[in-house]
């Protein structure tokens, strides 16, 4: 009869891998969405995206998120903390600005499913909603703009 030993497992990863982790992890779930809109056109999606927009809401409320700059400021130092992105923000408690200048996550989910234009279009509609959607659940209103080669973003977040 063989003995099994049992081994408590440390953290050892430095800030670099878990960044690259986390980003694959989250760039898996986006990619694996796109067949989920490809295969069920309607509202599901758009239920779920409003619920997930709505949920994240309430989590930034509970962070103290209450401005249009709390807001960008939030996102962007999770994004640059988390996934190693590049974003910048701008602005004041009215209107504030977040340019997404390396949108890591989103270009791990790329790479990982060489997204055609089609489908890269419908994930940048579902984008736009999930953001027009958080806002709303702050008495916001955004307007996301995507450049032209799909790689950034600049989401501005003002009050109604």
């Amino acid at each position: 009869m063989s003995t099994s030993t049992q081994n408590q497992i440390r953290p050892t990863w430095d800030v670099k891998k878990l960044q690259e982790a986390a980003t694959k992890m989250v760039a898996h779930k986006i990619a694996s969405r796109l067949h989920f809109i490809d295969s069920r056109p309607g509202n599901e999606i758009e239920e779920m995206e409003r619920s997930s927009a709505q949920l994240k809401a309430r989590m930034l409320k509970e962070c103290g998120v209450k401005t249009p700059l709390d807001l960008v400021k939030h996102m962007a130092e999770f994004e640059v903390n988390v996934f190693n992105a590049e974003a910048s923000v701008s602005g004041d408690e009215n209107t504030a600005v977040l340019n997404n200048e390396k949108p890591t996550v989103w270009l791990e989910a790329k790479k990982m499913v060489q997204m055609s234009k089609e489908q890269e279009t419908k994930m940048h509609h579902h984008y736009k909603q999930w953001n027009e959607d958080l806002a709303e659940a702050f008495g916001f209103k955004a307007q996301v703009e995507i450049s032209p080669d799909g790689n950034k973003s600049k989401i501005t977040f003002s009050r109604k």
